[in-house]
């Protein structure tokens, strides 16, 4: 079973993308922060992280260039409600698999969680 890492502040957008990607049989980890999420001992265990980009401390592009400092190759989908050109080139320049706006068609981020997980499993 793929397991995914949510980080998300707003407790019912977190709530709502763990239910949903429970539902399509994704075991979930969810974090209302990043340093929630740097904090926890399931790194290992994670094989796809959706990560909102306006957090409370840590942006998600901190966190992903924390992740690539420390070698990860953990493929990220980003979630944003504050979208611009700059932080979405960013993110995909810094390896990003999807950047999506809020709010997310459900079908949608399932598809590019399984595309993300599918680029990590070929090494693409």
């Amino acid at each position: 079973m793929l397991t995914i890492a949510i980080v998300e502040d707003d407790d019912g957008v977190r709530l709502a993308y763990a239910d949903l990607m429970s539902s399509y049989g994704y075991e979930v980890k969810a974090f209302g922060s990043a340093e929630d999420f740097i904090s926890s001992s399931c790194h290992d265990e994670v094989e796809c992280l959706i990560l909102d980009q306006r957090l409370p401390g840590m942006s998600g592009l901190e966190l992903q260039a924390q992740l690539q400092r420390q070698r990860s190759t953990l493929p990220i989908v980003f979630v944003t409600s504050h979208d611009d050109d700059v932080t979405r080139m960013k993110a995909l320049e810094n390896g990003a698999v999807h950047f999506l706006n809020k709010p997310i068609d459900a079908d949608e981020l399932v598809r590019c969680v399984a595309d993300a997980h599918s680029r990590a499993r070929d090494g693409n």
